[in-house]
């Protein structure tokens, strides 16, 4: 059996990190670090940004003077970061299913149209999109016990618009939204911002961010690491990134890299949330950083903030102070 496969006590596994890694891992407290997080988790999943290259057989090369307690301080900044974008991440996601499920049914001749009805949906769209995207619908509902849904298909002939907003997927709410009559879309483009440069409902952003959102939010919720979370770009015509009018503020290095990453989503979140919303998100995630940046070596916490997609911490300050209308809430009536 291959030696990394075989069971290794505790103490082995300190032994083998100081032996053969020349990761420093001495004493109780940075016993209990294995005890309580586990080789697997700690040193596989967050031994990259020490690495600072290979020996003649292959084998990774520690940046000098890297201990457990570092690694450690890593995966504790990931595990803060999967919480704190969670919060955000889900504000937006309700609020926007909301929005999109009230200018749902104004569209609708008030609701008299009901969601089931493929008359409710974009004329553009073909009738087995509009199907498909019932269907689904449908059938999360169908599958779903929260009570009150159990209680609608009890009681009522129906279930409202609302209702079936809020229990569905997230993809399966994008794809709603994809499939709505263009009021809905163009209506939530409006008031959060997202236009082209000609001041033109941006759909493809507004879908695409959402989408983003989504594959964050599911990464979070799956205890996946988040800070290296990146989707690559074969290329440039199937780019998953979309190059916003933010993008284009900042230094030239942003709009050249096609690979989404979670600075992305910073930057859509400038659209989602409210100017004190957003400086107050900008505020914790500068503080995190920069308690992260404090305790590991400055190779490493480089590699960190470039795998968030972040080229200089003085970029966040940048956008930061990029001009944005306030989002008016008071004016998405009709």
């Amino acid at each position: 059996m291959n030696e990394d496969k075989l069971f290794l006590t505790y103490n082995q596994q300190m032994k083998k990190l100081r032996n053969d890694k020349h990761i420093e891992c001495n004493g109780s407290n940075h016993k209990k670090i294995l005890v309580r997080a586990g080789y697997f988790n700690i040193v596989n999943g967050y031994k990259t940004p020490f690495v600072s290259g290979q020996d003649a057989s292959g084998n990774h090369i520690y940046i000098s003077g890297t201990t457990i307690s570092q690694l450690q301080a890593v995966k504790q900044f990931d595990d803060q970061l999967r919480s704190f974008l969670l919060k955000y991440i889900t504000q937006v996601e309700e609020e926007t299913r909301t929005l999109a499920g009230y200018k749902f049914d104004e569209c609708n001749d008030n609701g008299k149209i009901p969601w089931y009805d493929t008359n409710a949906y974009s004329p553009n769209k073909s009738l087995q999109d509009k199907m498909s995207v019932i269907s689904k619908a449908y059938n999360e509902l169908s599958r779903s016990q929260l009570d009150y849904v159990k209680f609608y298909m009890d009681n009522h002939k129906q279930i409202p618009t609302w209702i079936m907003i809020k229990v569905v997927n997230f993809s399966t709410f994008i794809d709603i939204i994809h499939c709505s009559k263009i009021d809905i879309s163009h209506s939530l483009c409006q008031l959060y911002g997202l236009e082209d440069e000609q001041g033109r409902a941006n759909v493809k952003l507004l879908i695409g961010s959402l989408h983003w959102m989504r594959k964050i939010r599911n990464a979070c919720a799956h205890n996946e690491r988040v800070y290296c979370l990146t989707r690559k770009t074969e290329n440039r015509k199937k780019s998953g990134r979309i190059l916003e009018k933010y993008y284009t503020q900042l230094s030239p290095g942003y709009s050249r890299n096609l690979d989404q990453r979670l600075f992305d989503l910073i930057v859509y979140f400038k659209y989602y949330l409210p100017k004190n919303e957003y400086k107050q998100f900008m505020s914790e995630l500068k503080s995190m950083l920069d308690s992260l940046q404090s305790k590991i070596h400055p190779h490493a916490f480089e590699y960190v903030h470039a795998q968030m997609g972040i080229r200089n911490l003085t970029d966040l300050d940048t956008l930061i102070n990029l001009p944005k209308d306030d989002i008016e809430y008071n004016k998405f009536d009709k």
